[in-house]
């Protein structure tokens, strides 16, 4: 997700600033946050926003784009993590146009819709996710993992990219795993073999057995790397020649009775 953060300049913030952006993450409105901080007007606020985008070396206050980018270089801390939610790819471009600076507007013009239509994909993506703002929408992306450095973020994005159609959208798997969440895709005739690449062994293990005997999930094996540092390598779906093992990897046949699938 760092390809929506144009610049990292800095790492921190003034502490009037920091809790401003925070409350405007939070949900709250301008006359509140003005309340709170004894900022006497919403001018001051919106005065204080402007000072924060200068700060980050943005064109605009774009207050989306503020949090994410408050977030994601460290400037505010980032929202306790919930359980990972999955969005269908037009809510997930959504949320990624808006976390890049971006209007309701330019969505609607990007994806050829009506405006009216993103306003009400706008509406029902909030009511989801439970937000009340549009900077409200940003922090509840980062903590379901929907936006962030989180490994299930960067499985999201991925798998988005191949604009898959919704019932096989449906089909994908959220993986928990000790060190975090994974979100894997089942295997279907435009991708036939899927892969995750985990470092720990026993979280592959873990993994391997989670996704065993799923529909679009076998044959499943594990390949594992012949040089330290490398992760190993849970895959699933058509084993031809380009799933074969390479680049480090060996192959490592899964074993035991949770693995009655396996290739």
């Amino acid at each position: 997700m760092t390809t929506l953060v144009p610049s990292l300049v800095t790492a921190s913030l003034p502490p009037l600033d920091r809790q401003v952006l925070e409350l405007i993450a939070e949900g709250h409105r301008d006359p509140e946050v003005a309340a709170r901080l004894g900022l006497g007007t919403v001018t001051r606020v919106r005065s204080r926003l402007d000072q924060i985008a200068r700060h980050f070396g943005l064109e605009a206050a774009v207050r989306p784009q503020l949090v994410h980018h408050g977030y994601a270089c460290g400037a505010v801390p980032p929202p306790p993590l919930l359980h990972p939610l999955l969005l269908d790819a037009d809510a997930f471009d959504l949320v990624r146009t808006l976390a890049a600076g971006k209007t309701l507007t330019a969505y609607a013009r990007q994806r050829g819709t009506a405006s009216h239509q993103a306003a009400y994909l706008l509406e029902k993506t909030s009511a989801r996710l439970g937000a009340t703002t549009r900077p409200s929408l940003i922090r509840h992306a980062w903590q379901r993992q929907i936006l962030g450095p989180r490994p299930f973020a960067a499985d999201l994005a991925a798998l988005h990219a191949n604009r898959p159609r919704p019932p096989e959208t449906g089909r994908w798997l959220i993986v928990p795993l000790l060190s975090g969440y994974r979100l894997a895709a089942p295997a279907t005739r435009h991708s036939p073999t899927r892969h995750l690449d985990i470092a720990d062994r026993e979280e592959a293990l873990v993994a391997a057995r989670f996704l065993a005997d799923r529909e679009g999930y076998a044959p499943l094996w594990i390949t594992q790397p012949t040089q330290p540092g490398r992760p190993y390598r849970v895959s699933w779906g058509r084993r031809t020649a380009a799933a074969q093992p390479r680049h480090g990897f060996a192959a490592e046949p899964l074993q035991g009775p949770d693995h009655r699938r396996s290739a």
